[in-house]
């Protein structure tokens, strides 16, 4: 399957000692997903509708994170493209995926990903 990303920024990211904000710690076992995301890149709209339904539907604990409003964040997690999901687990990056992708795809992904985790019938990842 083909993704679509966008690479290129329309402008160049703000100074970081004006931006630098810091990430809350997760929990100890515990998984998160973030979206990053822009409002100027066209792909990412496509995505955000199918993150926010496959992470409600398997009960995930997710945020959308704004590229150019936090991209220290974005360096911090090796975030290289926009659209890109971030699972975190215990505060590392467990795994990413750049692109939009279909539902099944991104399901798949994110159940394998914290099902690394979590056993299939842990939280988080039952159907």
């Amino acid at each position: 399957m083909s993704s679509t990303t966008a690479t290129a920024r329309p402008s160049p990211r703000p100074g970081r000692d004006a931006r630098q904000r810091s990430m809350p710690s997760p929990t100890l076992m515990h998984c998160e997903v973030l979206f990053f995301t822009a409002p100027w890149c066209d792909p990412c709209h496509q995505a955000a509708p199918i993150f926010s339904e496959v992470t409600r539907e398997l009960g995930i604990a997710a945020s959308i994170v704004d590229a150019d409003l936090t991209p220290d964040l974005a360096d911090r997690f090796g975030v290289e493209s926009l659209p890109t999901v971030v699972v975190l687990c215990e505060g590392e990056v467990r795994d990413s995926l750049a692109g939009t992708r279909p539902k099944a795809e991104l399901r798949s992904f994110l159940r394998r990903s914290i099902g690394a985790v979590h056993p299939p019938d842990g939280p988080g990842v039952a159907d």
